[in-house]
């Protein structure tokens, strides 16, 4: 029985970040700059990925994506491109949000875990984790968006004096690794026409929306 292949794609965050594994570990990462060129850089950064593997890009058996929330067209890149994937090579492709990606990968022994996100304008995406003994991830507060001034106070009330880790807006995000390591279980059950149902978690309109509005 051949080892799995599996590929991780992050673009919600300014900074490119990708993957490979083999469903149990990652063996292999890439990062961008901080620029938010994923269009530009997505396919060259897979590419040396998978070159430095000797994996032909046929090869692989599975997709995880971030779904967001984060940049709208970051998002859209990325979906696309693990969508793209999952049909041409009649893979699984498997989604999860952003803020449950940085969860999972938060260095810390917290049994709370908070990401959050900046979405301007005074707002933050968040959503609320705990962490169970074996180390899984339980979600109890959905992926939202709020007031940046009011997401602290709603956390101490739902948290308590029990340890609890909140990520920082500026230089926390997302990581492939993480999403590989999050995502692995759920390709490994997922089917072939999975990538139909993997969509984008946006939360909030586009700014040109919001501003017709």
């Amino acid at each position: 029985m051949h080892p799995e292949r599996y590929l991780a794609i992050e673009t919600s965050s300014p900074r490119l970040s990708l993957a490979l594994g083999d469903g149990t570990r990652v063996l292999a990462s890439y990062t961008g700059l901080h620029d938010w060129r994923h269009a530009e850089r997505l396919f060259d950064g897979a590419d040396k990925l998978l070159r430095r593997l000797h994996w032909p890009i046929q090869s692989l058996t599975g997709v995880a994506v971030s779904i967001g929330p984060g940049s709208f067209t970051g998002i859209r890149i990325g979906i696309a491109v693990a969508r793209a994937l999952g049909q041409a090579l009649r893979i699984p492709v498997v989604g999860a949000s952003s803020l449950e990606i940085m969860a999972a990968g938060s260095k810390t022994k917290a049994k709370w875990l908070a990401p959050q996100i900046d979405a301007l304008r005074n707002q933050v995406f968040y959503g609320l984790f705990e962490r169970n003994g074996s180390g899984a991830l339980r979600r109890v507060v959905k992926e939202t968006m709020g007031p940046a001034s009011g997401w602290a106070g709603k956390l101490k009330r739902r948290t308590g004096r029990e340890s609890l880790w909140i990520s920082p807006l500026k230089g926390c995000y997302p990581e492939a690794r993480a999403l590989l390591e999050l995502a692995g279980p759920r390709i490994a059950k997922a089917g072939v026409h999975s990538y139909q149902a993997v969509l984008p978690l946006y939360i909030r309109r586009a700014a040109a929306e919001e501003r017709k509005r």
